[in-house]
């Protein structure tokens, strides 16, 4: 396929499909045997993990953090190609800012009672007491939803960031020295906390104009949450005048400090 083609796509996880597959990735397991040696990690654990991950990708359930996808980058040869390369950011960017792809690309299995009704109804009738135990698979499953949902960290009531600041993406921002602003946030699954100050750090670029610092608690709005969602602040120090751009989760940031005295 020609970048021309390329260009068509318009979705995250197609494009990367797509690439997996001119490489000659037609399968996950060797493209995560490739993953691995890239990045380090011979484990079976680890291997096995980033099997699990390749394929949520390649579905587009979720999309990669960004380091993952740096070495995705590495592993597909994009880097040696800047039209690609520049497709492939704008693309991760807008599936990142809208959160995992919509589930509706994903095909759904039908329900048996949609597969075979008739079938359904038979078994239905011959159920005896069928009341009580309905009543017993309800409360089963009402105790299974409410702790996965305790265990996944959202809750009913109100949660530590939601008196938190709202961050929205700018691709511009100015400072001077000596100066501290947040210029970012990494949000959370759906009404989940975000990752720990040192995961997203991690992440993060070298700056030489300053630092990155841990701006705390912080919300986001997102298309795919349907509205604000915890995320983890990302603050800039801005230690010497100049201009700077760089790359934070795909998002291009241009940072201009200017001197205190100006």
């Amino acid at each position: 396929m020609a970048f021309d083609d390329l260009q068509q796509i318009n979705r995250w996880h197609i494009l990367f499909d797509e690439l997996c597959v001119r490489a000659g990735f037609h399968d996950a397991a060797s493209l995560a045997a490739r993953y691995c040696e890239v990045a380090g990690n011979g484990a079976q654990k680890e291997h096995d993990t980033t099997l699990r991950n390749l394929n949520n990708w390649r579905s587009g359930r979720h999309i990669p953090r960004l380091r993952s996808l740096r070495i995705l980058e590495q592993v597909l040869g994009i880097r040696d190609d800047p039209a690609l390369l520049e497709h492939w950011t704008a693309l991760y960017r807008q599936a990142n800012e809208t959160g995992e792809d919509s589930p509706a690309d994903i095909p759904r299995a039908a329900a048996p009672h949609e597969a075979a009704p008739a079938r359904s109804a038979r078994w239905a009738a011959a159920l005896p007491n069928l009341p009580t135990i309905a009543g017993a698979v309800l409360v089963f499953g009402l105790g299974i939803a409410i702790g996965s949902v305790w265990a996944s960290g959202w809750r009913p009531w109100g949660g530590p960031a939601d008196d938190a600041p709202v961050v929205v993406y700018r691709p511009e921002v100015f400072m001077t020295v000596g100066q501290s602003k947040i210029i970012h946030a990494e949000r959370g699954d759906c009404g989940r906390l975000p990752r720990d100050w040192q995961d997203v750090a991690s992440d993060l670029p070298g700056p030489a104009l300053g630092t990155f610092s841990d701006g705390g608690l912080a919300q986001r709005n997102s298309v795919f949450c349907k509205g604000r969602t915890p995320a983890r602040a990302i603050v800039f120090n801005a230690e010497r005048p100049g201009i700077e751009e760089f790359r934070i989760q795909g998002d291009h940031l241009k940072v201009t400090v200017k001197a205190a005295d100006q």
